[in-house]
């Protein structure tokens, strides 16, 4: 059982052995050399054409990754600003794709002598080739160490600090114009996959539009890989539909996901922009969490109460 500290997030268990806190994340490549074993991760060992190692390159190119230290480095600064708020001196990181591997992290764990993890993943919604994907690896991985507990924390979405962060961004895009379409979205998963992960963001986006008065709105899925059965409609559709619908100006939310990086700066900021502006209406897309304290504490409460049980 775990007992809370007096003043900060309560990380003690009864016995004073604290569990290590893993923040678990995509990653992203920080110079063009890692795009081949990044991408060739994502792959699961299947190793790219060329075609398709420029094609991601040329996207990487187009949002500035390679001189823009934070996409770089957001999952550290995201582990920051989670460390600060749980007021702990020692969080470790890890990514599903890059160093710091998961494998990395959990030898670290294992060597500083903790005993049991406490995982979160900076995705809030679960999905099985989401969030399900670092449970599985973080369980294979963990074979090798029998005296190590974990425990992962599925989602984190339903926090009231997940819905004051949009809902203040939201009512900040003067959403109620009559000619403003806004549009949900979160990152599309297989058909096959899709589990209660679409009821679940479903639900977030009825309740953030109940809570800023939005009387019409647009749920979409973007990001899909090219190829299989997706779950849909896409954003693409979804914006092409709303103008022809009369939509003057778009306001996209794509409050699946939780920072900058190339599905929002790419497949919003170019993709879906140039939609819109070549249809002679104005795009707007809500920023990114990023690092942002509130939002970060959604994350930050999961943790608390999972080890107050």
């Amino acid at each position: 059982m775990f007992m809370k500290r007096a003043v900060n997030y309560g990380l003690v268990k009864a016995d004073n052995m604290k569990p290590a806190i893993l923040l678990l994340s995509f990653g992203t490549p920080r110079q063009p050399s890692d795009l081949l074993p990044y991408l060739t991760s994502i792959r699961r060992g299947k190793i790219p054409t060329e075609r398709e190692l420029e094609a991601l390159s040329a996207r990487y190119d187009a949002i500035g990754q390679w001189d823009n230290k934070l996409l770089q480095t957001m999952g550290e600064e995201q582990k920051k600003t989670l460390a600060s708020l749980l007021k702990i001196d020692s969080m470790y990181l890890a990514y599903l794709h890059m160093p710091n591997s998961m494998e990395q992290a959990v030898e670290s764990i294992a060597a500083a002598g903790y005993t049991s993890i406490l995982c979160i993943v900076t995705s809030p919604f679960y999905s099985m080739v989401g969030t399900g994907a670092y449970e599985r690896k973080l369980h294979s991985i963990l074979r090798a160490y029998p005296n190590i507990s974990c425990e992962i924390i599925k989602s984190w979405w339903n926090r009231p600090q997940f819905f004051e962060y949009w809902c203040s961004q939201l009512m900040a895009a003067n959403p109620l114009q009559a000619d403003t379409a806004c549009i949900f979205s979160a990152h599309s998963v297989p058909t096959s996959t899709v589990g209660n992960y679409e009821d679940e963001v479903i639900s977030a986006v009825n309740q953030i539009a109940k809570r800023v008065g939005l009387n019409h709105w647009h749920q979409a899925w973007q990001s899909a890989a090219p190829y299989g059965e997706w779950l849909g409609p896409t954003i693409e559709s979804v914006i092409e539909r709303a103008l022809l619908d009369g939509a003057k100006r778009i306001v996209c939310i794509p409050f699946g996901f939780v920072s900058d990086h190339v599905e929002i700066l790419y497949d919003n900021d170019i993709i879906c922009r140039n939609i819109v502006e070549n249809a002679g209406a104005i795009y707007e897309r809500l920023p990114m969490p990023n690092g942002n304290p509130l939002f970060m504490e959604a994350m930050a409460k999961a943790i608390q109460e999972r080890i107050n049980k």
